[in-house]
């Protein structure tokens, strides 16, 4: 029997939307895989110039580090930006619903953008009309990251005059919903204008005016074309109105509601708390001081670096929420000075500043990066997760821990460090040898690798969480697992959750990273870490030369806590056991087993990082990159590989 030709019809738009959502999906995944491969080296580049920075150098040297750390800033926003369109493409952007503080948004996207004007006569000017209300509900980070994109926009095309960031309740292309209210946004500038077939194009990926504004403003266009998504997320429209030579109106409407008119937002409970809040404006200084108080924490409030430091000297806060502007100071640096003093202290950097160098230095340092202004609730909830004491887990399990590596210095590095906090711990090679040792009931907490032979962690977990479903033990009370990995992506909330793990671990792991991990989890006690005026430590000097050292010694100190004569030791060990890796992977390169050199290389990027060679780390994970898409790996790499182990152990040596 003959089907109708109707459900042929059917057939065939079924089979063409889902070879649509396929090819979706392949652009977002290489998108993602080829951002987080650039960024994970450009990450280590922004580390090295910040130790650079430390050093005594030449005025001409700093201008030039200047230089160099803005552009590796810039390029790290340009791979998030490809990271956000993506997810966007591929459906995997979900918006929040929170308070959004109009007027304070917008004042704070202004302060923002001053820094770009970069000298230029341009006035930016914020205009609220009067019954736009002063909170409504949306998702306040995305709605600023939109802000920023368009208003930087109008800054960067705007040589003289004004940009204006007008706020109002009289859309006209977006209809208010029952009981709610339609906003309008409009960023008004005095800049060069554009043709209107020029416009029709400008939200796609990709695109600016024209080839000659691309060379003289630079950009990639992908700002506005990630806007243009996110707002048809919120369920508006966005758009933009422009005469070449007589500036440009971008706008975006979007449907929402009061907030005093929904459901109240549960706030999480801050009872107890002591939080230290280090802030130089007053308005933003005292919805701090009432927003937090009104969850239950203990606030102080003052407003500079020199008084926030003097209090940090003198008692315990469980937790400093500091501004990145103060006036006898720069907030991060105050952090800096604060992890010496009170380590155990939870850190907030909260700025109206869009820095992703910035970002980097904070996550360095453990503190969170808070972009202002956020709401009630996220002010709150950030709070909430750096007081280490609010995050310790009911736990009254073993203590003795389980590591799961199959990388000997790898494990050799874990267990001097966790020796050094007083921690037992037993230590397999494989997933199965995890399994085996579980089943005896000896320890509290799994840390695993993911690749590993036998059974890799992936499988691990699965095995674990299968075991407990088929048992019936509830969420609460199953077996904690925490990943160990140098992928940054797995470092995601989602990602690590997805896969059944309950944090991740990424390596190298500092010595600070792992006693607040095991704080968190209730492995160690926190300590009293501070006495009044507890003078500063002085940072150890790290070597200066025009070429990175191929050993970071800064980084070392920070997984060991010193350089002493077991460490070197140890180094010296790494040496040994890495010299026929090293080796090996010549001769399968030679022998052209692509499966095998990507496993040598996986394993020797992940021993190289944790032992400080951070340069031969590099180049085995371009090996793995490469091995993993089947792309050939020239003998010039092998070479650069070598050369690379060889200056390593030639200052291992040395030490």
């Amino acid at each position: 029997m003959t089907a109708p030709p109707e459900n042929d019809e059917i057939s065939a738009l079924k089979k063409a939307e889902a070879e649509a959502r396929a090819m979706a999906e392949m652009k977002s995944h290489f998108l993602a895989t080829m951002s987080h491969e650039i960024r994970t080296p450009m990450q280590s580049v922004y580390g090295l110039l910040e130790l650079i920075a430390d050093e005594q150098i030449s005025t001409q040297a700093q201008e030039m580090l200047a230089t160099a750390r803005k552009s590796a800033s810039g390029l790290l926003e340009i791979l998030d930006d490809i990271l956000d369109l993506a997810k966007v493409e591929a459906g995997k952007v979900e918006l929040d619903h929170f308070e959004v503080p109009v007027r304070t948004l917008a004042y704070g996207v202004l302060e923002c953008m001053e820094v770009r004007l970069m000298g230029k006569p341009v006035e930016l000017i914020p205009k609220v009309d009067e019954d736009v209300p002063f909170v409504v509900m949306g998702d306040p980070t995305r709605l600023r990251q939109v802000l920023i994109n368009l208003v930087g926009n109008s800054v960067k095309f705007t040589e003289e005059g004004s940009v204006i960031l007008h706020i109002t309740t009289k859309a006209q292309h977006v209809k208010a919903p029952d009981d709610g209210l339609a906003l309008r946004f409009e960023i008004i500038d005095t800049g060069i204008g554009m043709p209107p077939q020029v416009a029709e194009k400008l939200f796609q990926p990709f695109t600016q005016a024209d080839n000659s504004t691309t060379r003289k403003f630079g950009g990639t266009g992908l700002g506005l074309s990630i806007s243009h998504k996110l707002i048809e997320l919120m369920g508006g429209h966005i758009g933009v109105d422009s005469t070449e030579g007589k500036g440009s109106t971008f706008w975006f409407e979007i449907p929402t509601m009061k907030a005093d008119e929904q459901a109240k937002t549960e706030l999480p409970s801050l009872d107890g708390i002591a939080v230290l809040s280090v802030e130089d404006h007053p308005k933003g200084a005292k919805e701090i001081l009432s927003s937090l108080t009104s969850m239950g924490a203990k606030v102080e409030s003052v407003p500079t670096y020199a008084e926030g430091l003097a209090l940090v000297k003198r008692r315990r806060f469980d937790v400093a929420v500091v501004d990145q502007g103060l006036p006898d100071g720069m907030g991060i640096d105050l952090l800096k000075e604060i992890t010496k003093l009170r380590p155990f202290m939870g850190l907030i950097l909260y700025t109206v500043r869009n820095d992703y160098g910035m970002q980097y230095t904070a996550r360095v340092i453990g503190a969170k990066y808070l972009s202002k202004p956020a709401s009630r609730l996220g002010l709150g909830e950030a709070v909430k997760s750096a007081a280490k004491r609010m995050m310790t887990q009911d736990y009254t399990g073993p203590r003795r821990l389980l590591i799961a590596e199959d990388t000997e210095s790898v494990r050799d590095i874990l267990r001097r460090q966790l020796t050094k906090l007083g921690v037992d711990a037993d230590f397999v090679g494989t997933g199965v040898e995890a399994v085996r040792a579980l089943e005896k009931e000896e320890h509290g907490i799994l840390f695993t690798d993911l690749h590993m032979p036998d059974m890799d962690g992936y499988q691990l977990v699965a095995h674990i969480r299968a075991t407990e479903e088929e048992n019936n033990v509830d969420a609460l009370h199953r077996f904690p697992v925490i990943v160990l990995t140098a992928d940054v992506q797995m470092a995601q909330k989602q990602a690590y959750l997805s896969y059944g793990f309950d944090e991740c671990l990424l390596k190298p792991v500092s010595l600070g990273q792992f006693r607040q991990l095991l704080i968190r989890w209730g492995v160690l006690q926190e300590m009293e870490d501070a006495e009044d005026d507890v003078p500063l430590e002085e940072e150890p000097p790290v070597p200066a030369g025009d070429a990175a050292p191929a050993l970071d010694l800064a980084s070392i100190e920070k997984q060991m806590g010193s350089i002493d004569a077991d460490v070197i030791a140890l180094l010296k060990a790494f040496v040994d056991m890495t010299r026929p890796q090293v080796e090996q992977m010549r001769l399968l390169h030679a022998e052209g087993r692509i499966a095998a050199l990507k496993e040598a290389a996986h394993s020797l990027k992940g021993a190289a990082r944790s032992a400080g060679c951070m340069q031969l780390g590099d180049i085995a994970a371009d090996i793995q990159t490469l091995s993993s898409r089947g792309d050939n790996v020239g003998a010039d790499m092998i070479g650069a590989l070598e050369a690379a182990f060889d200056r390593a152990a030639a200052e291992i040596e040395a030490l």
